[in-house]
């Protein structure tokens, strides 16, 4: 008699290490997904950051408001995961400093409703800014690499 196909036991390890390979993959999985949000905001940034070299460069100040950053008075912004810019004034070092809010719903849990801080730090020798970006809000394991140890 010609048997063909599996056993029984067969299947079940197949089955088992489907299991185990997807118990590394999923989280994997979220924690790039997760910072694939939060990348929305980075590459939001490099336009604000802009704004704020224009203002400070101008006048010698800082934006006060998200008006000068080109945004309504909300700084209400059309991202799918960025709900608004604000001004922060309380990053330590910096010369100006603008946040991202992200939205609470829609968003992994590591994410939803925090913040991500952009700061511009003291002029280097050469005459450009420095950027700092941060967060006490976010693990690390979640912000750009740019972020990362500040």
């Amino acid at each position: 008699m010609n048997n063909n196909g599996f056993t029984l036991i067969e299947l079940m390890i197949v089955v088992a290490i489907i299991g185990i390979l997807a118990a590394f993959a999923i989280p994997a999985y979220m924690d790039y997904t997760t910072r694939a949000q939060v990348s929305e905001a980075l590459n939001m940034a490099s336009s604000l950051k802009s704004e704020v070299i224009t203002k400070y460069g101008e006048s010698g100040t800082c934006p006060t408001s998200p008006e000068d950053l080109g945004l309504d008075s909300l700084g209400t912004v059309n991202g799918k995961y960025v709900q608004r810019v604000g001004i922060n004034t309380t990053y330590s070092g910096a010369l100006c400093a603008f946040e991202f809010t992200f939205n609470s719903s829609g968003m992994n849990g590591g994410v939803a409703g925090k913040k991500l801080i952009f700061a511009m730090m003291n002029y280097t020798g050469n005459g450009s800014a420095r950027w700092e970006c941060a967060s006490s809000q976010i693990s690390q394991r979640f912000l750009p690499t740019v972020c990362h140890g500040i």
